[in-house]
């Protein structure tokens, strides 16, 4: 079992986070040019195909991360859960849905929508999930927080072997299944479905969060701890070159192993959990207290960074031209990846020295 204390930082989870959140960035800057152009041989294609590739982890390790945090305490109170955990998530999802819709149709699309129109037109997107692209995340955190108070107390009543069992038939369910129908799809045209593996409870982000409980609360064999970062790192490997071959073959960018329930996916967030986890003692170590201090802050700030980071992205970073060379290409992306990073660190910095504006944009979460 994990002994690290409630109130202590834990290094490796905010590490993750971090890594997870530049991740995010890089998915979102290099999908306009993976999606502009069918020239699968370029440079720019290349290199945003191999970042945005390797970049996959992020968000199946949000969903581990939450769960190994959020499962570890017993709900004592619904209202009280409901108020520290639910309603920040709905104020900051009004807020931003507000901000980026009014963005998207007043300064990008040039709209001549009156306010009524408009406000009219913002309820029906924030009811159905249509507002900006990133914001999916926080309708589906709520659907798994709403289960907690629940979930919390059958995961305390299961052993390791019920909890294995679970993951077992959820792996097989979800990402089993989908890579069986993405073969069978590639290779007929056809999908399949198999109502065997029709299980709601083992369908879903759930699977990923009750992972990350499991992986933070019970330690596995060495033997097993190494072929899960060997599979993660193959699949870095395996991921960009695989895209690059199906796409090829459709002649449009193909997403089997984009997904995050694709193999490559899986293997890539349970190696980065597991190996980030190992390494808990070592970053102790040999980061000293600042370092440890400045990264436990861009890790609490990585949810406000998540939120912001495209609205940055619009205004500040600019675009890799698609004939670019492999130098300029790579140069770009990490500029822009790191500019991006920055710029939306500092500004949610800025933004969380009033209360105010904290509890409105990112509903009292400093």
């Amino acid at each position: 079992m994990n002994t690290v204390m409630e109130s202590k930082r834990i290094l490796y989870v905010d590490c993750l986070r971090i890594l997870s959140i530049i991740a995010v960035i890089a998915l979102h800057y290099t999908a306009e040019i993976l999606t502009a152009s069918n020239d699968f041989h370029t440079a720019s294609w290349w290199i945003s195909n191999f970042f945005n590739s390797i970049s996959r982890f992020a968000v199946p390790v949000f969903f581990m991360i939450s769960g190994a945090m959020i499962l570890r305490t017993e709900v004592q109170s619904y209202q009280a859960f409901f108020k520290k955990r639910i309603v920040p998530l709905l104020i900051s999802l009004v807020s931003w849905s507000l901000i980026y819709g009014l963005y998207n149709q007043y300064v990008i699309l040039k709209s001549e929508m009156n306010g009524f129109e408009f406000l009219l037109d913002f309820s029906y997107r924030l009811l159905t999930d249509r507002n900006y692209v990133h914001l999916w995340f926080i309708y589906a955190i709520i659907a798994i927080y709403l289960t907690v108070p629940l979930l919390s107390k059958w995961i305390k009543a299961c052993g390791e072997k019920d909890l294995r069992y679970y993951l077992c038939l959820w792996f097989a369910v979800s990402i089993g299944g989908r890579l069986l129908n993405d073969i069978v799809e590639r290779l007929t045209g056809t999908g399949i479905s198999i109502p065997l593996l029709n299980i709601p409870f083992f369908t879903g982000y759930l699977g990923y969060f009750i992972l990350g409980y499991y992986l933070y609360h019970f330690d596995l064999p060495v033997r097993m701890k190494n072929r899960m970062f060997n599979l993660g790192v193959l699949s870095f490997f395996i991921a960009p070159v695989a895209t690059y071959f199906v796409s090829v073959q459709r002649g449009v960018l193909d997403e089997m192993f984009y997904g995050n329930y694709s193999i490559t996916t899986f293997c890539m967030a349970v190696g980065m959990f597991v190996y980030f986890q190992a390494k808990e003692e070592a970053l102790n170590a040999k980061l000293n207290h600042k370092v440890q201090k400045l990264l436990g802050s861009i890790s609490k700030a990585s949810f406000s960074v998540y939120l912001i980071h495209l609205l940055i992205e619009m205004m500040v970073s600019g675009k890799t031209p698609l004939e670019a060379s492999l130098l300029e290409a790579i140069l770009g992306l990490l500029a822009n990846i790191f500019l991006i990073l920055i710029i939306s660190y500092v500004t949610v910095k800025i933004l969380n020295l009033n209360k105010v504006t904290t509890y409105i944009l990112f509903g009292g979460r400093g």
